[in-house]
């Protein structure tokens, strides 16, 4: 999605290779099949060439063409814009936040379109989407659903949160309708559904990437969370549940506390005889994690809210 190109020096590149194997634009036109007129724009960095025409080309000079293209692409750039904004999806680091913002506008600014193959719509997206973080972080759900579902609709217009699943999503995409749904607090029932559909999209193979696994941790506390405000503790229960396997099996700790909480009310609200022990032991993990801060207002909402003194 972020793949980006400097097609002006690419095709500077171009017309040196050719010029060095002394060859015309109407030779290479002979030997490829490539119109001379199509070549030009392509050495004046005017269009993007296709993988067919590049292999052509590559015939014609003996060079990996293709690979060539690569090596002009910014996106290894662009994609460590987006895993730094991956990293603050899941340890909401406010300060790093503005300095990523600050970073990518100054990116934005400084490889401007032109030559370039940075799509606007998807710079739009990005901006929405760091916009919606800072304000789902800054306490203000219904802000923050308002920007991640604008940018959503830049690259699916008709997208509705009620119709979540009539659509298709690229990774980046994905994780926009992951915070659409943790955004819907006052709706858990829809924001649990498209959870469960995020949840059945992520990643799980081998291959997943550590920031895949944070990100199902996320789903499952979530979920649960969800399931206690709709009064619904078995459910409750068996995701926070999951999310603790989870955990054990890749050895996250990773909001493993707050798991244990959700794990330990749902417990309590169901008459299970261990519930002070889990709720004992998401307080010790936190404590452990230098969450105090967090820990103590669970141990004050415990106490208002049932009379459970941590």
């Amino acid at each position: 999605m972020f793949e980006s190109y400097d097609l002006v020096k690419f095709g500077k590149h171009l017309r040196k290779l050719r010029n060095n194997l002394e060859l015309t634009q109407r030779d290479v036109e002979s030997l490829s099949g490539l119109t001379v007129d199509a070549l030009r724009r392509i050495e004046n960095g005017e269009v993007v060439p296709r993988y067919d025409t590049l292999l052509y080309l590559s015939h014609a000079y003996k060079k990996d063409l293709l690979a060539v293209l690569k090596s002009y692409s910014n996106a290894n750039e662009l994609f460590n814009y987006y895993r730094r904004l991956e990293d603050l999806l899941v340890f909401n680091d406010l300060a790093a936040l503005e300095q990523l913002s600050c970073e990518f506008s100054n990116y934005v600014k400084n490889n401007p379109e032109k030559g370039t193959l940075v799509n606007g719509a998807v710079v739009n997206q990005f901006r929405l989407t760091l916009s919606g973080v800072s304000e789902y972080y800054s306490s203000d759900p219904k802000k923050s659903f308002e920007y991640f579902n604008a940018a959503l609709k830049v690259s699916h217009p008709d997208f509705a949160p009620e119709q979540y699943d009539q659509f298709r999503y690229f990774e980046f995409e994905s994780r926009i309708l992951l915070m659409i749904a943790v955004s819907l607090s006052e709706l858990p029932d829809l924001s649990n559904r498209i959870l469960l559909f995020c949840l059945e999209h992520l990643n799980d193979d081998l291959h997943a990437t550590i920031y895949e696994k944070y990100l199902r941790v996320k789903i499952y506390f979530n979920l649960s969370y969800n399931y206690h405000i709709m009064d619904d503790d078995q459910n409750a229960l068996i995701s926070a549940n999951k999310g603790i396997e989870y955990c054990n099996k890749y050895y996250l700790s990773y909001s493993l506390g707050p798991l244990l909480y959700r794990k330990g009310i749902a417990e309590f609200l169901l008459g299970v005889p261990n519930y002070l022990q889990s709720l004992q032991a998401a307080i010790l993990m936190l404590d452990i994690q230098n969450a105090g801060e967090l820990a103590e207002k669970y141990k004050t909402i415990t106490k208002e809210n049932y009379g459970i003194i941590l």
